[in-house]
């Protein structure tokens, strides 16, 4: 589990520049609690397509994972791994529909390489709050594992200019079966 998880963006025309910093919480029955900082994931999204008349956008998102987080304590996955995926967004009135499509190349020795997708509708319900649902899932990420696909609901709640207060839960539908959950305080400079 990665509790907290910092994801600072920095955005300029048309490019998004990303850094993930995770701080990752291991629990293991026979050897109790380990915590510490997790792989770092720098990511460079570029949005090729911005059509303003339809409202559509379409861009990609590529990401490496690099391995900081000490393998040996399971803080981290010990080898670098890269993300490739496609994005896409769609808004109209009060709606907007975004989704990505990927592939994770993985160099670790026990984990797959592996494609994804996922989906998301949202609806702005007032100016301070947008609600949504995700469908999510991917193939299986390591060796003799399942497939899996899973569902969120949850929003963004504005509580000033520059702080929202974004929130998702919900569970696998098929895999694990398990339910997950997301808080988050966004800060925005602009």
């Amino acid at each position: 589990m990665d509790s907290p998880l910092f994801d600072l963006n920095y955005g300029l025309p048309n490019v998004q520049l990303k850094l993930e910093i995770p701080i990752s919480v291991v629990h293991d029955d026979g050897d109790g609690t380990r915590a510490g900082a997790g792989d770092l994931l720098v990511g460079v999204k570029w949005r090729f397509l911005n059509n303003e008349q339809s409202k559509f956008q379409l861009g990609v998102y590529p990401q490496v994972l690099l391995p900081t987080g000490n393998r040996a304590r399971g803080l981290g996955e010990g080898r670098s791994a890269f993300v490739f995926p496609v994005v896409a967004q769609k808004s109209w009135d009060k709606w907007t529909v975004y989704g990505n499509v990927g592939f994770w190349w993985q160099t670790a020795s026990e984990t797959r390489n592996y494609f994804y997708a996922g989906a998301v509708l949202e609806r702005e319900i007032n100016e301070r709050l947008t609600l949504g649902a995700e469908l999510f899932g991917n193939s299986p990420k390591e060796r003799g594992s399942r497939a899996d696909v899973a569902f969120n609901l949850g929003g963004a709640w504005k509580l000033s200019e520059h702080v929202n207060f974004l929130f998702t839960g919900g569970r696998d539908i098929v895999g694990d079966t398990r339910a997950m959950a997301y808080v988050g305080l966004q800060f925005l400079t602009k």
